[in-house]
């Protein structure tokens, strides 16, 4: 039998929006849009760099948004490439060759900021949710990201992520809703990925 909690978009997974006790060290951004053949998804912290604050992330998701306007209606490759060019020197790019463009490979104690910029698409209140087990002890503040005193939901959000002793993997799902006909017609996508909690580089 399904279980259709797990794929309502309107609720959040008990226990992962509980406050985080711990400060992150390190702040990983994943800058997800969609080119006209598919999607581009570009992952990048600030390892090695002073710590983000709220300016630099500002800068670097509205260079990410204007540049994937200007490049709206090109492939992703070349849309992936202007990106990457547009942010280079503003943050680490994570290098990782991943099994899903959406995996994340972090360090913890951090947060991942998850940030989508597409015509009619949000994420929904869920945002987020674990597919195995012992997440919940390791995933905490889960929250619309903030900046400057102003809320950024739908389009990014926020979770923090323990450190580990030992290395593991653990499987999500993001919840993104999808619009066309100017709003009128409304669909769930969850995308099915995995994150990598590492206990060195990232």
């Amino acid at each position: 039998m399904i279980d259709q909690e797990s794929f309502d978009g309107s609720r959040v997974q008990a226990n992962i929006d509980d406050a985080c006790d711990f400060e992150p060290e390190l702040t990983y951004l994943s800058l997800i849009a969609k080119a006209n053949d598919g999607f581009v998804v570009v992952n990048g912290s600030d390892w090695g760099l002073p710590a983000f604050d709220d300016t630099q992330i500002t800068q670097i998701l509205m260079v990410f948004n204007e540049v994937v306007d200007d490049y709206a209606s090109t492939n992703s490759a070349t849309m992936r490439m202007a990106v990457t060019s547009a942010l280079a020197g503003m943050w680490a790019p994570c290098s990782g060759v991943m099994n899903c463009p959406f995996d994340q490979h972090v360090v913890g104690p951090a947060r991942i900021i998850f940030h989508v910029h597409a015509p009619g698409w949000g994420f929904e209140e869920a945002r987020i949710k674990f597919k195995t087990e012992g997440a919940e002890a390791l995933f905490c503040g889960l929250d619309w990201l903030d900046l400057h005193g102003q809320s950024a939901k739908p389009f990014s959000f926020q979770i923090g992520v323990q450190k580990v002793k030992k290395r593991v993997k653990h499987q999500f799902a993001l919840f993104i809703e999808a619009s066309q006909n100017a709003g009128q017609q409304v669909t769930r996508l969850i995308i099915d990925p995995e994150v990598d909690v590492d206990v060195g580089p990232s």
